[in-house]
């Protein structure tokens, strides 16, 4: 977004240059491990194996849930974002395409803002409107966390909200009627699921082990 004046060239900015930039920033995250590196649900460490005279590391991950994940850190993409949601994303790649334009240069050219919409299917995305600086420094980067622990936003309300209040709906803490009806229905698909043996089937394949991950599988529709 710039000012009511294009360039003498004709160009708010030249598209060439923004599709060649987005394209490295979306290059450098394509068929990658979007690890969020600053988890506050994951513990997230880097492991060193080395075997007959080399090293290979991996990105170990462990869950709340006790679940432990391993990667090969080559085929992760190491982000400082909380969350892999593409609002996050958003911010992070926001940063990323400024430091590869130039803000200086943006802003020579007449552009005050700039935004990035980020997509996880056809209409599942998330969009990013920021105002871009004088000037940065070089390797710019947006502090992603400082957008989601500054300020005081309410939790998400319940998907199911009909036998809410407004009130209970805009401040739900698990307590609302919605909620209690939705932990009551997993609650039945699960004991439905371990009647049926199905939990049985579980400790059979997983040498008398379930995790988390099985139960919730259980209570899915």
């Amino acid at each position: 977004m710039g000012s009511q004046r294009i360039g003498h060239d004709g160009y708010v900015v030249d598209f060439g240059d923004i599709k060649a930039t987005t394209k490295k920033v979306c290059k450098d995250l394509n068929e990658h491990f979007l690890c969020p590196m600053l988890s506050d649900v994951m513990t997230i460490t880097t492991r060193t194996a080395t075997a007959a005279a080399s090293a290979t590391e991996s990105i170990q991950l462990d869950c709340q849930d006790g679940s432990v994940f391993l990667f090969p850190k080559q085929d992760c993409a190491l982000l400082p974002i909380v969350h892999a949601t593409t609002e996050e994303l958003a911010i992070y790649i926001w940063g990323k395409i400024l430091n590869g334009l130039e803000a200086c240069f943006l802003r020579q050219r007449g552009i005050h803002t700039m935004e990035v919409t980020v997509a996880e299917a056809a209409g599942q995305e998330a969009t990013f409107r920021y105002e871009i600086p004088d000037v940065v420094e070089s390797d710019f980067m947006l502090d992603v966390k400082r957008f989601i622990t500054s300020g005081e936003i309410v939790p998400t309300p319940c998907l199911e909200t009909k036998d809410c209040d407004a009130a209970a709906a805009a401040a739900c803490n698990g307590t609302c009627k919605a909620s209690k009806h939705i932990f009551s229905t997993k609650l039945q698909k699960l004991a439905d699921s371990i009647n049926n043996g199905a939990l049985k089937e579980k400790q059979t394949a997983n040498d008398g082990r379930v995790t988390a991950e099985d139960l919730e599988q259980m209570t899915l529709p």
